[in-house]
């Protein structure tokens, strides 16, 4: 007789993947599919909610497709259905492989996607306030509501419309979400990326600091250029609520 784990093994092949895993056990075909229709659908939601725009760029049976793949070759480490987008992401950059109708630029378009999700429902510990838009910044510090990424695609201006087919320059953008719990994102360049790459090395960053390490790192420029422009940008950022004030 074969031991509870056992049939609890087999009765998941079959509900993941039917023709190649039949199940022997007790239980009628009739309810074996509702069972198969039921996990596959629960699946094929949260994939479909959480990557609208993905979706968009393949026909019903491509996606449905894609969908069963992922189900059944990808073995989810998450008990928690708000982990799948993540799950979907992972499985996508390292165990697919690109199919003929593939966008290629579909892994970056799909962490896209996936990180402004986990933005909407991140927690964070931070205590700070928003910026009042006049008080004097002496410390920033990174919103724990937001992420700096980068891109070798646009992944922010992908539509069924517009679909590079190859990489251009390296594309940063930051996706984060404000006090009145709205997701964003916005594209900076490369100087800004770095500037906000050291302020989240370093967690907590003086003005000083920041001002210091940028005249260093573009000593071409004049230092009252680089200072003016730092503070445009780091206003700007506090405005945006990327970065909020760290001032005791």
């Amino acid at each position: 007789m074969k031991s509870f784990q056992v049939i609890q093994h087999d009765f998941i092949q079959h509900i993941k993947n039917p023709q190649a895993n039949p199940f022997a056990g007790d239980i009628e075909d009739r309810r074996l599919k509702i069972y198969q229709e039921l996990f596959f659908n629960n699946i094929l939601g949260f994939l479909s909610s959480g990557f609208p725009v993905l979706e968009s760029l393949y026909s019903e049976q491509q996606w449905q497709a894609l969908a069963r793949k992922f189900f059944i070759e990808h073995e989810c480490r998450s008990p928690y259905f708000i982990d799948i987008s993540k799950e979907f992401v992972e499985y996508l950059s390292s165990e697919y492989e690109l199919d003929e109708f593939d966008p290629v630029f579909m892994g970056e378009l799909a962490h896209y996607e996936w990180l402004e999700l986990d933005v909407s429902v991140r927690q964070s510990s931070q205590i700070a306030k928003a910026w009042d838009g006049h008080s004097q910044i002496t410390q920033v510090q990174m919103s724990d509501l937001a992420s700096l990424v980068s891109y070798q695609y646009p992944v922010h201006q992908i539509s069924a419309d517009f679909q590079p087919t190859q990489a251009n320059e390296v594309v940063y953008l930051v996706i984060y979400r404000d006090t009145t719990d709205e997701v964003n994102f916005t594209l900076v360049n490369a100087v800004s990326a770095h500037l906000l790459n050291i302020i989240t090395q370093q967690g907590v960053a003086t003005t000083d600091s920041l001002t210091k390490t940028m005249i260093e790192a573009m000593p071409q420029l004049e230092v009252q250029q680089i200072t003016e422009s730092l503070q445009q940008v780091l206003q700007l950022l506090l405005q945006q609520q990327i970065l909020v004030p760290a001032d005791k």
